[in-house]
């Protein structure tokens, strides 16, 4: 295996890279820029439910999770940054879906799946879909108190 030559530099700029990307990450995160970015496309989405700041970020960093993951397994490449909007995006259009519908999320898909764990453990509200009314034919027993005042009103009339 040589030292040098074109598959040592290509292994060499991948790291260089992925340290690059790492830094980009790091600010990003130390910023808060990721929480104002999912504010906005919350809002974008006309999404209307407050979001506690725990909740933004916990779906900030599974998005982060998600991106950074991406990041190294994308061919052509793509930027952390651009990744981390995407997944944002994602996150956004999910708890879209949560608060507007009472649609099942499916147990395959992870994705969902860390979102609706992040939704339970925040409380987040659903809409709740009733069924349609129907009518049922009961059959009404006659309650154990009439008895008892008519026996009442008997034994009065005897006294």
């Amino acid at each position: 295996m040589p030292l040098y030559g074109p598959d040592s530099l290509d292994i060499a700029g991948e790291g260089l890279m992925k340290l690059v990307e790492a830094g980009i990450r790091a600010i990003v995160l130390a910023q808060g820029a990721g929480v104002r970015w999912l504010r906005d496309d919350l809002d974008s989405l006309k999404v209307k439910i407050p979001l506690s700041d725990g909740c933004l970020e916990a779906l900030v960093r599974e998005a982060d999770r998600a991106a950074w993951r991406a990041l190294g397994s994308l061919y052509p490449r793509k930027p952390y940054r651009a990744l981390l909007r995407q997944q944002l995006l994602v996150q956004a259009v999910m708890v879209q879906r949560w608060t507007g519908s009472d649609e099942k999320i499916a147990p395959e898909d992870e994705i969902g799946q860390a979102f609706v764990r992040i939704a339970r453990k925040y409380a987040l509200p659903r809409p709740w879909k009733l069924s349609e009314p129907v009518a049922v034919e009961s059959r009404r027993v006659r309650p154990a108190a009439w008895r008892w005042s008519s026996v009442l009103d008997s034994r009065s009339a005897q006294l």
